[in-house]
């Protein structure tokens, strides 16, 4: 398989769990991951993400009000979230790791 096959596939099968919370637009499963990344992909694009590494100072800034418009456009007023909670989950796919930052260990609490 190409990289973009590889990729597509990883993005499609993202573990996403179901409920009653989430509506026809989400395919009834958690919206998070899929709007993180469309986020990341976006920045990407645009050149403000150059690098296989989101840093907590500054592109994280821009990522979250990307995650957060993208979020109020699909997932109805009531629902809030934030970007802590798919950032961290993320690193159960096999594509995304969280790494602390340098000097620093990576622990429950400053792993958001």
């Amino acid at each position: 398989m190409t990289n973009l096959t590889t990729t597509i596939k990883l993005f499609t099968s993202l573990n996403r769990s179901p409920g009653p919370t989430w509506t026809a637009a989400t395919k009834r499963k958690a919206p998070h991951k899929p709007l993180l990344l469309l986020a990341v992909l976006d920045l990407v694009h645009r050149g403000v993400i150059t690098a296989p590494f989101i840093a907590v100072a500054g592109d994280l800034i821009e990522l979250n009000e990307l995650f957060n418009l993208y979020w109020r456009r699909i997932v109805p007023l009531s629902q809030t979230s934030s970007i802590a909670f798919p950032f961290s989950r993320l690193d159960r796919e096999p594509f995304w790791q969280l790494l602390p930052m340098p000097g620093m260990a990576m622990n429950e609490t400053n792993c958001f």
